[in-house]
């Protein structure tokens, strides 16, 4: 067995067996070269019995993790649709903003579907192959989390038929649409709950929403709300059946009406495993291959069992390269924190978990870790690791921005343009690299400041190097000559030197 990963705690080792078998009894062999001991079901023992082994009983189809392909290790970019670019100042809402001007918790600037569609060229560019879009049901906030009609698409974007046209534009360029699904609350205008708030505990929804007393007087103290601090956004009861149908109900239709590709499922692990039970089995009879993101900042083995969702979004890998780069740790702990992280899921999803640098619900990146170069050398370290990269919209110009809403400023349009063409040649290269996309990763030890890893896939292999640190690295031994297909090293020999506060990709010499 291969040793994968290493924690503070733990080393992970791995191998891959074959057998005609769909039912079998294993245990593990330890063998230092001096004793052999046996790990069995019954824990450590010198010699096993049959009665021992572990047993895996059957392997049922259902048990299976299924995931799609076309996913694997694409870049997704998120689009503020409001934010983005205005393609059409028709359906502009009053008092729109410029896109100069920064932003408060009710300013609109006009971006729509038709500026998204005029923008596809600029992602197709980076190698875009997702396209993330925040919310888009009607709603009375700019930032659309608060629904007051699922089955209305804002008019202010376009509406449905300018939705349906980005879908097909989209498609036309080999790119998938995800969809945000807010379905652990709604607006409290929505009209279920005025229904509540009309009729009170006789309500045809009064068990619709997770209401602690009735009748509601205090809108603070009476219902759980999102993140049980906004009244306005009452919290529905998601394992209600009722609810449950309602809600899926939605997705299918938008899905099979739209060609939607997938949904990302916003703060997932507040909504009951008995929904997300239901939508994937539902969405998957809509669209076999619909990728499946949840929003989770935390452990989320739970939803990842295979019967919820493919991937989520990998908070622990923005917490600890954050850390990295801010030199609060150095390299050896970053890949430790890794491969603890690693270890809490099973080895398909590896290459779908959903990396990032910053998000609309994080202190822009650039701003985060104070230092330009700093910020390139995070995007591009995320661009080469294994999982699926996924860029805020302006991060590829290193926009700045504070906490929310100033992490939510409009798109600068023309700015930074050497940063965004260093960020597109990488995202280009590894859209059409197999090895970046799905190849395994190992950790390579260089130094403190250094983070450095191949990425192996079938016979190829390529080596990422980012140098952090103002100076040169020592030479790095490698085990045939390289060629630099990406930033800036020395290669001699078998070794390779990459400069300070730089970044190098290079593919072994077959």
């Amino acid at each position: 067995m291969a040793l994968v990963a290493r924690s503070e705690a733990c080393d992970w080792f791995e191998t891959e067996i074959t057998l005609p078998e769909k039912r079998f009894k294993y245990y593990f062999k330890l063998d230092d070269g001096r004793e052999e001991v046996y790990y069995c079901a019954d824990g450590f023992l010198e010699k096993p019995e049959e009665t021992n082994a572990f047993f895996y009983p059957y392997i049922n189809h259902y048990d299976l993790v299924e995931l799609p392909e076309w996913a694997q290790g694409e870049i997704i970019y998120q689009v503020w649709i409001d934010r983005f670019f205005d393609g059409d100042p028709e359906n502009n809402p009053p008092g729109v903003r410029s896109f100069d001007a920064l932003p408060d918790r009710n300013t609109y600037y006009g971006g729509d579907f038709a500026g998204v569609m005029e923008k596809l060229g600029y992602l197709e560019e980076m190698g875009v192959k997702i396209l993330y879009l925040s919310p888009l049901f009607y709603s009375g906030s700019y930032h659309k989390y608060d629904v007051i009609d699922y089955k209305r698409i804002e008019s202010i974007y376009g509406g449905e038929e300018g939705l349906a046209a980005l879908v097909r534009a989209a498609h036309a360029k080999g790119m998938k649409i995800v969809l945000d699904a807010v379905f652990n609350h709604c607006s409290d205008q929505h009209a279920f709950f005025q229904d509540v708030l009309c009729h009170q505990r006789q309500s045809l929804y009064a068990d619709w929403f997770t209401i602690r007393r009735f009748p509601i007087e205090d809108r603070a103290q009476d219902y759980d709300s999102f993140a049980g601090l906004i009244p306005s956004m009452p919290r529905f009861n998601t394992d209600h059946p009722q609810v449950i149908e309602y809600l899926v109900g939605i997705a299918e239709d938008w899905t099979r009406r739209l060609g939607i590709d997938g949904w990302r499922l916003d703060v997932a692990d507040e909504v009951s495993h008995a929904l997300w039970k239901v939508f994937r089995q539902r969405l998957r009879n809509v669209k076999k291959d619909i990728l499946i993101i949840g929003e989770i900042w935390n452990q989320a083995g739970r939803w990842l069992l295979g019967d919820e969702m493919d991937t989520v979004t990998n908070y622990a890998f923005m917490k600890w390269l954050r850390s990295f780069a801010r030199g609060e740790i150095g390299a050896k702990r970053f890949w430790e924190r890794m491969g603890a992280n690693a270890m809490l899921y099973k080895t398909p999803i590896h290459t779908y978990l959903v990396n990032l640098v910053g998000s609309h619900d994080t202190t822009r990146n650039r701003r985060y870790v104070g230092s330009e170069k700093t910020h390139e050398l995070m995007l591009m370290t995320m661009l080469c690791f294994s999982g699926i990269p996924l860029i805020y919209y302006g991060d590829e110009i290193a926009m700045d921005g504070g906490e929310d809403p100033d992490n939510r400023r409009a798109m600068q349009w023309g700015g930074n343009d050497s940063l965004r063409l260093r960020i597109a040649a990488l995202g280009k290269l590894r859209s059409q690299s197999d090895a970046l996309k799905m190849g395994k990763m190992v950790p390579i030890d260089v130094s403190d400041r250094v983070l450095a890893f191949s990425r192996v896939y079938q016979n190829k292999q390529i080596f990422a190097v980012a140098n952090f640190d103002p100076l040169p690295t020592n030479p790095i031994p490698v085990r045939r000559k390289t060629t630099l297909i990406f930033g800036h090293a020395r290669t001699e020999g078998k070794t390779v030197s990459v400069p300070g506060r730089s970044f190098a990709l290079l593919e072994e010499n077959t």
